[in-house]
């Protein structure tokens, strides 16, 4: 079974969003920026790696065209 780039991308959205929220309260914990401010780069997260998933190429299709 070959894993496409889409499902890499969709296997890890999950755990790079966790990490990006650990990373943000632990800036608020050192006192370097409060989370209020920091939480929309977790939407630019997102958004970045659904954008990645749109552009990936999906090896489960076939290349010349339609289902």
């Amino acid at each position: 079974m070959r894993v496409s780039s889409v499902d890499l991308i969709r296997a890890v959205r999950g755990p790079i969003l966790l990490i990006a929220l650990g990373l943000l309260f632990v800036a608020e914990y050192w006192g370097q920026v409060p989370f209020y401010k920091t939480w929309p780069v977790l939407l630019i997260v997102y958004g970045l790696l659904k954008l990645l998933e749109h552009l990936a190429p999906d090896s489960r299709t076939p290349a010349g065209g339609s289902l």
